[in-house]
């Protein structure tokens, strides 16, 4: 393997070229940077693409605990998004972080996040969780009552049949535990945040 490609793991993302202006993620598989390199340039692809130019990154991060190494950066149309991915091999994250911290003289931070902020994201999910028991619940009992509309697509066929599978009980007892589970990750977090790594920029 050569020292600047790397096999990650992430949404769509399987290889990681670390180019002279960029990073460089593609969906496939290579062992080289110039098979990388080729199958980048082919305009007639399969693979998904994407590349994020150092000097629109905005941070970089990893919690303490975690293997996913988050990015936040600048799209071509100005839009701030997030590149979620992990190393297969554990070196691997010394070597990345090393990288933008002598190379690209990124500053290396070291911190604890507040407890509001590690259990930010949990929130979310708590409150989509709590809204699609309460729409899961209101379906079974439509189902029950003979009221519910009987879907035409194939999906909302299965939705239907699973949510009538289930009953009422059932959506309340998988919704209350899912529940459960999370109000428990939001206790666990906010009571021990965790520490972070993050590579801010030079000139941020």
């Amino acid at each position: 393997m050569n020292e600047n490609l790397f096999p990650v793991s992430g949404s769509k993302i399987s290889t990681l070229l670390i180019d002279h202006d960029s990073l460089k993620f593609s969906s496939n598989r290579y062992h080289t940077s110039n098979e990388f390199k080729e199958a980048w340039d082919k305009k007639l692809s399969l693979a998904t693409k994407t590349k994020i130019n150092f000097e629109k990154i905005r941070v970089i991060k990893k919690e303490e605990d975690e293997t996913n190494v988050v990015i936040r950066y600048k799209t071509k149309i100005g839009i701030v998004t997030v590149c979620e991915f992990s190393f297969f091999n554990k070196n691997d994250y010394e070597i990345f972080f090393d990288f933008f911290e002598k190379q690209r003289y990124y500053q290396r931070r070291f911190e604890t996040l507040t407890p509001l902020a590690a259990a930010s994201n949990y929130f979310l999910g708590l409150a989509i969780t709590l809204a699609f028991t309460v729409f899961c619940h209101y379906e079974a009992v439509a189902i029950a009552n003979g009221t519910a509309s009987v879907p035409t697509s194939g999906k909302g066929r299965a939705f239907y049949n699973i949510i009538e599978l289930l009953g009422e009980i059932g959506v309340l007892l998988i919704g209350g535990g899912i529940t459960a589970f999370i109000l428990y990750k939001i206790w666990q977090r906010f009571n021990n945040p965790p520490n972070i790594t993050k590579l801010i920029p030079p000139n941020s």
